[in-house]
């Protein structure tokens, strides 16, 4: 349920910061009036509570349908979409039983995929009992919802309603009781075998229930959910800067910040570096643009960034590090945080500039903050000349500098690193898996997220969610693979996985060969590797005792120092 709340939040935030919708009084579904709470609110051009619009807009559904829901509350993890793939899923009802059948009672009792097959094929949706087509034909003979299993329990079972209420209780989530769940299978048992049914329908029917202590949803929980994710799916579609910038700004769901940095591009929406002049604490997002905030900076107080955005809407913009520093009054290490990230780009110079210009202000730091005087010397402002360079860093070297700082590169993709391998012939695009059913394939890609799980035979596998520049797949390691290759699964990758590619299950390739590729090309681009006797050692910080040892150097040697001339 905090997932739930995490992602209203969302909802509203976007909602909200976009003001151009009108809440109802009420509203209607399936014929019921439910009212609406009601916020002053600016009225505009669309309702978000207009159910009949936006469970049928084919924006929207086509997201669904394609499971590309990630960003999107309870549809977003790597198991839902490929099951609103294999659904074929864009409609409510559909949703609603997508979000019921994944819970690991219906899951792990094969019924999950018993539905699916039916839904897939109408020839297979049959009965146990034929009076259970009365109750269960809307999920075509399997329960997937507590009231399926109260319905059939009653009606078919003939147990009271108090039985069947009692049995909703032992299988409910916070009561859950697989003692209370034994008690009433011999009570089962008989009043079946009192209504004539056979000990194989039986035991059929039993099994179905009993895998319900699991944990299941009522239908009414599962409705909810489907009436968030949809109207979070309409917002996707139709505002997708507005809803992903919103998305980072509570944390993300399912994925790290990576992941949804990395689907913001291939949204095909334009992604800013945190500004001094144009950021807030929070991510924006406007007209297929999102500008990150100040708060994605690591290690940057929340008390600098007030400063920076109070001292702008007073003073207007900042236009130099001189009157930044001035202004701000931000201590030095703090602002080579934002030089190195990119937050001052927007001063027009280049960032290894700034970072001289700074190292020169910090020299004369007593004169620069000197109240009294506006007089700085002659001495501060040639140095500050020189130092000035057209060199920018190497994309390497700001891309490890987006890392430190954001924990995820912006500028690039970590996969791009590795071009002259990612663009090798026989290496299989995510956006290609489609046209390799059952072929033996090789796949390169980014660690997403990953789930270790046991089997029932009590054994390990585990789930990698990767992507690539061009999408996301899954990577499926059974026990057998996994007892191979279970240390490498530890890493970030990127992973060279060779197997067959199984469609049937989602856009997944099952595991038969496992490595990481070697970081060594990229940290020798980033000088971090002494191997080809390139290393430059650590990024050096600047210390006030320092300076007297500078001061010594002497004029030119400085500027030799600084400019390499």
């Amino acid at each position: 349920m905090n997932k739930c709340l995490l992602f209203a939040n969302i909802f509203f935030s976007v909602v909200f910061e976009l003001k151009k919708y009108k809440l109802p009084s009420s509203t209607k579904i399936a014929g019921k009036i439910y009212p609406v709470m009601q916020r002053k609110v600016n009225v505009a051009s669309f309702n978000i509570y207009d159910y009949e619009t936006i469970f049928n807009d084919e924006a929207t559904k086509k997201i669904i349908r394609e499971g590309n829901t990630i960003g999107c509350f309870y549809i977003e993890s790597p198991g839902m979409r490929s099951l609103l793939k294999k659904l074929n899923c864009d409609t409510f009802e559909m949703l609603t039983a997508a979000s019921s059948v994944i819970r690991p009672g219906v899951a792990e009792s094969g019924m999950m995929q018993e539905f699916i097959a039916r839904h897939k094929n109408p020839a297979l949706r049959k009965y146990l009992v034929p009076a259970m087509e009365k109750y269960l034909s809307e999920t075509y003979g399997v329960m997937i919802y507590q009231e399926d299993v109260i319905k059939i329990v009653h009606h078919i079972a003939g147990l009271s309603l108090e039985e069947a209420d009692l049995l909703r209780r032992a299988m409910s989530g916070k009561m859950r009781s697989h003692k209370a769940m034994a008690a009433l299978q011999s009570r089962f048992e008989n009043s079946c075998r009192q209504k004539g049914l056979t000990k194989y329908v039986t035991k059929k029917l039993w099994e179905q229930i009993a895998s319900f202590a699991g944990y299941a949803f009522s239908k009414a929980h599962s409705a909810s959910y489907a009436v968030l994710s949809f109207q979070i799916a309409y917002l996707k579609a139709h505002y997708p800067a507005e809803f992903m910038a919103n998305v980072l700004n509570n944390g993300g769901g399912f994925y790290s910040a990576c992941v949804y940095i990395n689907e913001i591009k291939r949204m095909g929406i334009k992604i800013l570096l945190p500004s001094i002049n144009n950021s807030l604490p929070e991510y924006t997002g406007k007209n297929k643009t999102i500008r990150m905030g100040l708060n994605s900076i690591k290690n940057f107080t929340r008390t600098n960034i007030i400063k920076i955005i109070n001292e702008r809407k007073k003073h207007g913009k900042y236009l130099s590090l001189i009157e930044f520093l001035i202004r701000t009054e931000i201590e030095f290490l703090q602002v080579r945080l934002l030089i190195k990230c990119g937050a001052m780009d927007c001063l027009k110079q280049t960032r290894p500039t700034l970072m001289r210009l700074l190292d020169v202000y910090s020299f004369h730091k007593k004169i620069l903050f000197n109240k009294e005087t506006n007089l700085f010397p002659g001495e501060m402002f040639r140095l500050g000349e020189e130092v000035i360079t057209n060199k920018q860093y190497s994309i390497e070297e700001i891309c490890s500098a987006e890392y430190e700082a954001f924990g995820f590169m912006v500028s690039r993709h970590p996969l791009e690193f590795y071009k002259n391998i990612i663009d090798l012939p026989y290496i299989v695009k995510a956006a290609d898996i489609y046209k390799y059913p059952n072929q033996k394939i090789k796949l390169i890609g980014w660690l997403m997220a990953s789930k270790r799980i046991r089997t029932k035979k009590g054994k390990i596998m585990k789930f990698l969610s990767l992507e690539d520049l061009s999408g996301t797949f899954e990577a499926v390691i059974f026990p057998q693979a996994y007892e191979k290759f279970a240390e490498l699964t530890m890493s970030m990758g990127p992973y060279l996985v060779e197997g067959k590619a199984d469609l049937e299950n989602g856009n997944n390739i099952i595991v038969e060969q496992l490595q990481v590729i070697s970081g060594k090309e990229a940290l020798v681009k980033s000088q971090k590797d002494s191997a080809e006797d390139k290393y430059s050692g650590d990024k050096e910080t600047v210390w006030e005792e320092e300076f007297s040892i500078v001061k010594k150097l002497g004029k030119e040697k400085l500027r030799h120092a600084y400019v390499g001339v």
